[in-house]
């Protein structure tokens, strides 16, 4: 993959935490994706969440271990890491790991959120490659609200529907609640500045993980939404002890360090069975 990014293209990134790359994968590579998607369905890891089978499908799955040599060799063979790379001017790259999204039927979208909620990540060299695999609007794909990957850590949310803004850590954590964003904004447009974009495939989203953001869903418009997520991190990525040490719905183990032992707050962000991309 022949990768140059723009001044303009790192400015956008640096300043409102997404960036849209128009037309980056070529139409072999997208099959080559396709191809993972579809094995990343037929064998769900340990953590996948939803069902895929029925008329009503809302399916997620994320770091598989099953699946990482199969992605390992698929980023080290595309030249993804060459995309943050430039973009941050790294010399550093790792690769940290999947996600799958799909949606089918009538699917709720995404609840508003920061991925650092639930992650010890911190930094400006942390990036979610957000890859359509379908065509799909603004409202349909990713949205963030423009440069909240320079502000506030707010309380993770459980993804309750009924509940959007329920707050995963509570009293155990001292963090803001989220604001319910999209109850706001339907309220008063001008409140929350979101950034979306129309997507195609061969398209590529970039935004920085502490961003709020959120995904679509589906319905008559949209009766299908399939698109994978490959995270990564740089030179400037840290390891953060800001979240709880609690049993629970995210039940965060140490981590083992490539340069021995475990990380620990401030180390940068170097884990043990993480591959270098680029």
């Amino acid at each position: 993959m022949e990768v140059h990014i723009t001044k303009d293209q790192q400015r956008t990134f640096a300043d409102d935490g997404i960036v849209k790359l128009p037309g980056l994968i070529s139409a072999a590579l997208l099959d080559e994706i396709r191809a993972c998607f579809e094995w990343s369905i037929a064998h769900p890891g340990p953590i996948a969440s939803g069902k895929t089978e029925g008329e009503n499908i809302s399916f997620v799955d994320n770091g598989n271990p099953d699946a990482k040599p199969m992605y390992d060799d698929l980023i080290l063979r595309s030249g993804f890491g060459g995309i943050p790379a430039q973009l941050w001017d790294s010399e550093y790259v790792g690769y940290f790991a999947e996600e799958i999204f799909w949606k089918k039927g009538k699917a709720n979208p995404t609840l508003w959120h920061q991925d650092t909620a639930y992650q010890p990540w911190s930094g400006e060299h942390w990036c979610n490659m957000w890859i359509p695999l379908a065509p799909m609007s603004a409202d349909q794909s990713i949205q963030v609200i423009r440069a909240s990957h320079k502000g506030i850590q707010y309380d993770g949310t459980t993804f309750n529907p009924k509940n959007p803004t329920q707050s995963l850590w509570g009293e155990n954590g001292d963090f803001p609640r989220l604001p319910d964003i999209s109850a706001e904004s339907a309220a008063d447009s001008d409140l929350w500045d979101i950034v979306g974009f129309d997507l195609v495939p061969g398209d590529v989203v970039i935004f920085h993980p502490h961003c709020l953001h959120r995904g679509g869903g589906t319905d008559s418009t949209l009766p299908e939404r399939r698109n994978i997520v490959f995270r990564f991190f740089g030179d400037k990525s840290y390891y953060s002890d800001h979240l709880p040490k609690i049993k629970g719905m995210y039940d965060l183990k140490p981590i083992p360090s490539a340069a021995g032992g475990y990380l620990a707050d401030g180390d940068p962000y170097r884990p043990a069975d993480s591959i270098k991309a680029n």
